[in-house]
């Protein structure tokens, strides 16, 4: 019933917004109706009044599935299986009719055989499944028919695969800057940050379509041969608004170009596909659209024959209302093993950690989701005694700056009154926000290098764990003091931070700030101050005493002494930084107890209780 009333409306020409104004009823009823999901008796009629087509046939082919139930296994031929759309349909109704989740269906084949990321995108008519995962689908769920029944239908579909593809216009001829041409060869990206460069252009487009939209969710799936390790080809996928075949050619084309106006994908995506592979392949489409826009960037093929061309393509919607962009890299450089598939999940969730934990993005790699990595810190309204009066385990920060003068063309931040772009010489300037927002905290452990302040920009962070702002610099001889740690016999660090700073520039690579910029040196004064750390270096500097938020913590935390004073776990003789340490690990594997700083806190508590009691030692926590 969906697939008629999807064909008649794509026969109409009618858009989703011009159906519901010409309907009344809302552009998500209507999906959900075009779709199959739900098709009310009165939403089909409406629909197929306004594409004309035969409300008798509507209302009667209507009735005729009301009450029906869904096939079984029995019911489903292979013979009849020509097209992509077919086949889908098939494995659907045999996976409904299992009861098995895809989860499910994974451990019941055997590791490695039926991938529930891979076997999800064949279900969605995303893909043709390879022969082996066909017949691994069949043999685990029985298909009624023998197995070469089906690879037969398998091979009928490959044929007919060119049917939904058609050619749109000549290809797209490009001059790439030699800028980009000169960095491609160069550059040095981690991969890692190629993969979260990617993830940064769906949050951007997810963030300019507003409200809209439901949460980002970005999946990255790899893929290779059923019988291998390595990973052969990577997928990655977001839920954004997409974009039409204009907005996409346009984007691309900005990105060769080296220009950075707005609704290029930038310099970043290049650099970050052309690190990964050699082949790309960018599919995009609105809700709105009925077919995929798909353009194709062969490298290798471009540098052999000397020409800049990219192919661009459509290729039909199986779901009308899907909407997105979906990067395809082949020709990996490097082999992605399985192994380094979690240690991508595991970075990505620690890049990403505050949007993660907020609830305001969704990362999954392979079918698992990315968890964030959270802060273990002391509590806020933890503290210890200090002349003046207590001080916090935690100091917030939220500064509002003067609004910057933004390039909408080049992105470069201009002086407030800027009336014309410094970089670029631009006049489509606009008003930009800039705030520097966060906290400075107390870890519960220390340790060799797991402390330092996270800078955040646009929900990732840019510099993790970073240790330079403990560190100051005398402008007049240009020697650089270490402030913090300076305990000798721990040697170890708990300050932490987190900041956030959307408007400070940052590296092409995304892998640090333009420490060199205004707005760089600003955000440290904010979080440091201009001085020394330490009162006395400050006093003996000619500097006025630092109040700044990083100060006051190191002057109240930078001991490492057992006790309350400090906020050092002990046991009545020692301090129990290995102790400390391992709760920690329990702390990040979910533990509930180890959530909250109770246990670290009594343990402190406990640490001076025994000594006030003058016993040599007290029974050790574990």
């Amino acid at each position: 019933m969906a697939r008629q009333l999807e064909l008649s409306r794509q026969q109409a020409q009618i858009s989703y917004g011009q159906l519901s104004a010409m309907t009344g009823y809302s552009k998500s009823t209507l999906h959900r109706a075009l779709t199959g999901k739900r098709c009310r008796q009165e939403v089909a009629e409406a629909v197929a009044h306004a594409c004309g087509a035969k409300l008798e046939e509507a209302t009667k082919k209507w009735l005729s599935r009301q009450g029906q139930p869904l096939p079984t296994q029995g019911e489903i031929d292979p013979n009849s299986i020509n097209t992509r759309g077919d086949l889908q349909a098939a494995m659907r109704e045999l996976l409904a009719a299992s009861g098995l989740s895809l989860r499910q269906l994974e451990l019941r084949a055997g590791v490695g055989v039926l991938p529930r990321t891979t076997v999800n995108e064949v279900v969605r008519g995303n893909r043709v499944p390879r022969e082996d995962l066909l017949l691994s689908f069949i043999r685990t769920l029985g298909g009624g028919h023998e197995l070469s029944i089906w690879a037969a239908a398998r091979q009928r579909v490959l044929r007919d695969r060119s049917i939904g593809w058609t050619q749109l216009h000549e290809p797209m001829y490009l001059t790439p800057s030699p800028r980009i041409l000169s960095v491609l060869g160069d550059i040095e990206m981690s991969e890692v940050n190629c993969f979260a460069e990617l993830v940064d252009n769906a949050i951007d487009a997810c963030a300019e379509a507003g409200a809209a939209l439901s949460t980002p969710k970005v999946s990255i799936t790899f893929d290779g041969g059923a019988t291998q390790r390595r990973q052969e080809s990577v997928v990655i996928r977001d839920n954004g608004p997409g974009m039409d075949r204009e907005t996409l050619t346009r984007a691309v084309a900005l990105a060769w170009m080296g220009n950075a106006k707005r609704g290029a994908l930038g310099l970043g995506f290049n650099v970050a596909t052309a690190r990964l592979g050699s082949h790309i392949t960018v599919r995009s489409a609105r809700i709105d659209s009925s077919a995929w826009t798909v353009l194709t960037i062969d490298l290798p093929g471009m540098a052999r024959s000397g020409e800049w061309t990219m192919p661009i393509m459509t290729q039909e919607k199986l779901e009308s209302d899907d909407h997105g962009t979906e990067i395809t890299i082949t020709g990996l450089r490097e082999p992605w093993r399985e192994s380094k598939g979690r240690m991508l999940r595991d970075r990505l969730g620690d890049l990403y950690s505050y949007p993660l934990r907020s609830g305001t993005l969704v990362i999954e790699v392979n079918g698992r989701q990315a968890s964030p990595r959270l802060p273990c810190i002391w509590a806020e309204n933890r503290s210890v005694p200090r002349r003046g009066g207590d001080v916090s385990a935690m100091v917030k920060i939220d500064t509002t700056l003067p609004d910057a003068a933004f390039c909408l063309d080049c992105h470069h931040s201009n002086s407030p009154k800027s009336s014309v772009c410094s970089w670029c010489g631009s006049y489509n300037l606009t008003a930009h926000k800039r705030q520097v927002k966060g906290w400075i905290g107390v870890q519960r452990y220390l340790d060799s290098s797991d402390y330092g302040i996270d800078f955040i920009r646009n929900g990732r962070k840019i510099l993790r764990r970073d240790k330079s702002l403990f560190t100051w610099e005398n402008p007049d001889s240009l020697t650089s003091y270490l402030e913090y740690p300076l305990d000798i016999s721990a040697n170890r660090g708990r300050v932490v931070g987190e900041i956030h700073c959307d408007h400070v520039p940052v590296s092409y690579t995304k892998e640090d700030f333009n420490r060199d910029s205004r707005e760089w040196r600003t955000v440290v004064n904010i979080v440091r101050g201009e001085g020394p750390l330490r009162p006395q270096v400050c006093k003996r500097h000619g500097y006025p005493p630092n109040d700044s938020p990083l100060a006051s913590i190191l002057r109240a935390f930078s001991r490492n002494d057992p006790g309350l004073r400090h906020l050092i776990p002990g046991d009545g003789v020692r301090a129990m930084h290995t102790t400390a340490a391992e709760w920690a690990r329990l702390f990040r594997k979910g533990v509930p107890e180890y959530q909250s700083d109770e246990i670290w806190y009594q343990a402190a508590l406990q640490h001076d209780q025994v000594r006030a009691s003058g016993e040599s030692h007290a029974d050790p926590l574990v």
